[in-house]
């Protein structure tokens, strides 16, 4: 086997021919190479190796870096050694394609590895099989023959970080190039055709071979194994889809170690279903089904003539392919009058059932990098919560749950109406992580510490706009609110709810008692609406078409907002995120920052 003699010229980008001049397009969906049992016949194609990892789409441009998934989620947080080397290529702006990689300890890309890698800073495992380049300095390539855009990505990578890893084209015949590479252990190899351009979607110029039977499916149900504390799986049923149909696939029993056994059955918990989401019955008395969205990889022996898997085994979730939400399912009552899938109805403030939320990996993966900001605003505050259990979500009250870990505290207070209640609270990443192992998803506390929960040591102003305002109307305001509540002696500074509006957040520089601090944001708001009637209603109950109510009554005691930081239970993941007034000033989203990219912008106060 020998490199391909991929052709050398002098000539820059602006030269070569098919490269069009172009501002730099968003995420590109990538060319998908069709499944092959053998080889392409002709002297026109080469090979490249197919490494074992995930399909990762590099975005360099002017110094601002993303990395995509397959699908198009912004993966820079999970690829944060790919991206902190991107800055060193000798390129203004660039598209890569190419394949996330861990070498495991055989010297082979290993999937598995690769996942318990992702997202730590400056790994020194991440590799980046670069085999594509799709934009470069202000021209798109996708236009250019196969064999440019191979000579330009090559020096582009020259001296390139050693994160970076250019994947040769190989010239030789493929039966001979892959029964070699399989006698190495490779995944696979990737045919591709000389002389065509890059066409996004599953094509025929790029042939993919396996030397081993693996393929991406859906899970539909799961048995859990009896008596395991905590739960996890013993077995997995799949499913393949044909002619736009859900149909049956096969049992998956081995692969699992203790902690993915444990992790599927944590991560399938608010997927479950009553039914069968199957188009074909199948007969399984020990199946719990589940929603078909989580989808894992499987290696395989063969198929049988019904298309069902044989030996089958579990290889790894295929996180970059799946559609990053769970919808939380309408709650409906029973006739007993106590609400079905586990949650008792004495813990039921309020239902949320359009509510959709991230996992509780997700979760865990967000407090993990971001625990440090948030603690100043979320620490030592008796909290609210919105939690997600047996897929219901919903603001918490009454009991708490019997397992709450040690590093989450409790604090004992008189409720107003008489009798005690329980707040919980934390100050350490141990404590965030232990919301989510109860389900908590929101954070909302009090506008007091639990060292004196009794007197407020800032006020919050919600600015809440209606249908029909639009957000320009919203800055605007929280602009002239600012400049009001200076000349009044509060200095502030905002907050994104990662919804609709603006919070105006004024520490107080004496504590005051709720009941005050609630009477001083009344008046505060009462002669700011006053000037505008027509734009400004400070009624909960009224109706906000085209106006923007001014909510004081987020200050009082017991009463609560979005926390700095938290998620939110909506599409996208949002967060509540502080942002600096020069950025209200310059139009800033209102959703700008998400538990993906929870740090876009330097937040201050």
């Amino acid at each position: 086997m020998c490199a391909v003699a991929l052709r050398q010229s002098r000539l820059g980008v602006s030269r070569v021919h098919g490269a069009i001049r172009a501002a730099i397009p968003g995420y590109i969906e990538p060319c998908d190479p069709t499944l092959r049992e053998k080889p392409p016949r002709g002297a026109d194609w080469v090979y490249e190796i197919k490494a074992d990892g995930y399909r990762a789409q590099l975005h360099l441009d002017h110094g601002e870096i993303k990395v995509y998934s397959r699908t198009g989620l912004d993966w820079t947080e999970q690829f944060s050694s790919i991206a902190a080397s991107a800055d060193l290529l000798k390129a203004n702006s660039a598209i890569i394609d190419g394949e996330a990689v861990v070498y495991g300890s055989g010297g082979l890309p290993d999937f598995q590895q690769l996942r318990r890698e992702l997202g730590r800073k400056r790994s020194e495992r991440v590799r980046y099989h670069a085999f594509d380049l799709l934009y470069l300095d202000g021209y798109d390539l996708r236009r250019v023959v196969y064999e440019e855009r191979k000579r330009l990505l090559q020096r582009l990578l020259k001296d390139a970080p050693e994160t970076f890893i250019y994947v040769e084209a190989l010239a030789a015949d493929g039966d001979e190039v892959f029964d070699k590479g399989c006698k190495l252990g490779l995944e696979g190899l990737v045919g591709k055709r000389l002389g065509e351009p890059y066409r996004s979607g599953r094509q025929e110029s790029w042939i993919k071979l396996k030397c081993k039977k693996s393929e991406t499916f859906p899970i539909v149900a799961f048995v859990e194994k009896l008596g395991a504390r905590p739960r996890k799986v013993a077995s997995l049923y799949v499913g393949r889809r044909d002619n736009g149909k859900l149909l049956y696939a096969g049992k998956v029993r081995t692969g699992y170690t203790e902690t993915t056994a444990r992790e599927l059955r944590e991560r399938l918990d608010p997927l479950i279903r009553k039914t069968s989401p199957l188009d074909v019955a199948v007969k399984k008395p020990k199946a719990t089904w589940v929603e078909p969205t989580l989808e894992i990889e499987v290696q395989y022996g063969a198929l049988t003539d019904d298309g069902l898997l044989r030996e089958a085994v579990f290889k790894g979730f295929r996180d970059d392919l799946a559609l990053r939400k769970v919808k939380a399912p309408r709650l409906v009552p029973s006739v007993a009058g106590r609400p079905k899938l586990g949650v008792p109805r004495e813990n039921i403030l309020q239902l949320l059932p359009e509510a959709v939320v991230p996992s509780k990996e997700e979760l865990a993966d967000y407090w993990r990098r971001v625990w440090k900001k948030a603690l100043p605003h979320l620490g030592h505050r008796p909290l609210k919560l919105v939690r997600h259990v047996h897929g219901t979500t919903f603001y918490h009250k009454g009991p708490l749950p019997k397992d709450i870990p040690a590093a989450v505290h409790q604090l004992r207070i008189q409720k107003r109406e008489g009798g005690e209640g329980t707040r919980l609270w934390v100050d350490s990443l141990e404590g965030f992580l232990g919301l989510v192992e109860i389900g908590v998803v929101e954070l909302h506390p009090w506008n007091a510490s639990v060292v004196d929960f009794e007197h407020a040591d800032r006020i919050v102003i919600d600015l809440d706009p209606g249908e029909g305002v639009d957000w320009d109307a919203v800055v605007e305001t929280a602009l002239e609110l600012r400049t009001l509540m200076k000349r009044e002696g509060f200095e502030t500074w905002p907050k994104l709810t990662g919804g609709k509006g603006i919070h105006l957040m004024a520490p107080l520089d004496q504590p005051l008692l709720h009941d005050k601090a609630h009477r001083v944001a009344h008046q505060l708001v009462s002669a700011f609406a006053a000037r505008h009637p027509d734009r400004y209603l400070l009624s909960a109950q009224a109706k906000r078409r085209d106006r923007i109510f001014l909510d004081y009554l987020r200050n009082g005691r017991g009463t609560t907002a979005i926390g700095t930081y938290s998620p939110r239970a909506r599409e996208g993941f949002p967060i509540a995120a502080p942002v600096t007034w020069k950025r209200i000033e310059s139009g800033i989203a209102p959703d700008a920052f998400t538990i993906e990219s929870p740090f876009r912008v330097t937040p201050r106060r």
